[in-house]
C-alpha cells in the first residue's frame, strides 16, 4: 500500500485501486436513523392496535369521567341553593298579618321577638341595654343599629268599624308582604289590654328581643301621620325609623323612603329631633 494514499476516499481512482486489491474496500455505509414518530403518530399507532370493543370501552370510560365531574358540580350547586333557600325560609318566614288572641300573646309576640333571624334553634343571649329596652333613646339610625338583634314584631291593636283602624290594617297587610322578615300580628285592643281606651286606637306595639320597644299611638301629625290622609309610605317610614323594618331586606331599587329615612336619621344623629315626636312614640 502506498503510504500517501488515503484508503477512505471514495473516488474513481480509489475505486480502481480497490478493484486491484491495492487498498481495502470501504466499510458498508450505515443506514439512516428512522425519524422519531410524533405524538399524533404514536397515538394513531396505538389506536390501530386496538379492537373496536377496546375503543368503545375507552370512550365510555372518558364519558363516565366527564359525567362524574359534571354530577359533582351539580351536587355542589344544589347544596348551595338548598342552603340559600333554607336561610331565606328562616329569615323571610312571615309575609302576612296574623290575627291572635290574648292567650297567644306571649308566644306570638314576646317569645317570637326573641328569635334570631336566619338561625335555627339558636338560644338567645340577652344583652340588656336600658336605653334600648325602655325606648327612651332617640328615634333614628343609632337606635336602629342597637335593635338589629332578635326578630322585629309589630302588634296592631284595633277596633272593628273604626276608620283609622281599617286604613292602617290595609297598610300593614301591604308592609307585611313587603317585609317578610318582620312579624305582624293583630288583636282587638280591649281584648289585648282590658279597658284599653278607644281614643288610643289604632296602636302599634313594637317588640324586639322579648321586650316592648315602642308604643305608637294613633295616626298623629307629630309622628309623621295625618289621620285618614296618612299614606302607606308614612307608616313604612315610621316603622323603619323605630328599627322594626329593614330596607336592606327588600330587593329592588331604593325608593323615596330611603332618602327620607336617611335625611331623618341625619337629623336625629345631630340631635335635631322633631318637636313632639318623642312624646308621641312612647317607650
Amino acid at each position: 500500500m502506498y503510504a500517501d494514499i488515503d484508503p477512505t476516499q471514495d473516488t474513481e481512482f480509489h475505486d480502481a485501486l480497490r478493484a486491484r486489491g491495492i487498498i481495502p474496500a470501504l466499510p458498508p455505509s450505515r443506514s439512516p436513523s428512522p425519524e422519531r414518530e410524533s405524538d399524533a403518530q404514536l397515538r394513531a399507532t396505538r389506536l390501530a392496535g386496538l379492537s373496536d370493543a377496546q375503543i368503545r370501552a375507552a370512550l365510555d370510560d372518558a364519558a363516565d369521567a366527564r359525567d362524574a365531574d359534571a354530577e359533582r358540580e351539580l351536587e355542589a350547586l344544589r347544596a348551595r341553593r338548598a342552603e340559600v333557600l333554607a336561610r331565606e325560609r328562616r329569615t323571610h318566614r312571615f309575609g302576612r298579618v296574623y290575627p291572635i288572641g290574648r292567650p297567644d300573646y306571649t308566644r306570638e309576640v314576646t317569645d317570637a321577638s326573641k328569635a334570631q333571624p336566619g338561625v335555627e334553634g339558636a338560644d338567645e343571649e340577652q344583652e340588656d341595654d336600658d336605653e334600648g329596652m325602655t325606648g327612651a333613646g332617640p328615634v333614628g339610625g343609632q337606635e336602629a343599629k342597637e335593635t338589629k338583634k332578635g326578630t322585629g314584631v309589630v302588634c296592631f291593636l284595633y277596633k272593628d268599624g273604626m276608620d283609622t283602624c281599617q286604613l292602617l290594617a290595609g297598610y300593614l297587610n301591604t308592609l307585611a308582604a313587603k317585609y317578610p322578615a318582620t312579624k305582624f300580628v293583630s288583636i282587638v285592643g280591649d281584648k289585648c289590654i282590658p279597658n284599653y281606651p278607644d281614643k288610643n286606637l289604632p296602636t302599634l306595639l313594637i317588640y324586639r328581643n322579648g321586650a316592648l320597644h315602642r308604643q305608637i299611638i294613633g295616626l298623629r301629625p307629630e309622628i309623621g301621620c295625618d289621620g285618614m290622609k296618612t299614606k302607606c309610605e308614612d307608616i313604612e317610614l315610621l316603622l323603619t325609623a323605630v328599627g322594626v323594618l329593614d330596607r336592606s331586606e327588600v330587593p329592588g331599587e331604593p325608593t323615596h323612603i330611603d332618602s327620607q329615612f336617611g335625611r331623618r336619621t341625619d337629623e336625629h344623629d345631630n340631635g335635631d329631633e322633631e318637636p313632639g315626636r318623642k312624646s308621641a312614640i312612647r317607650g
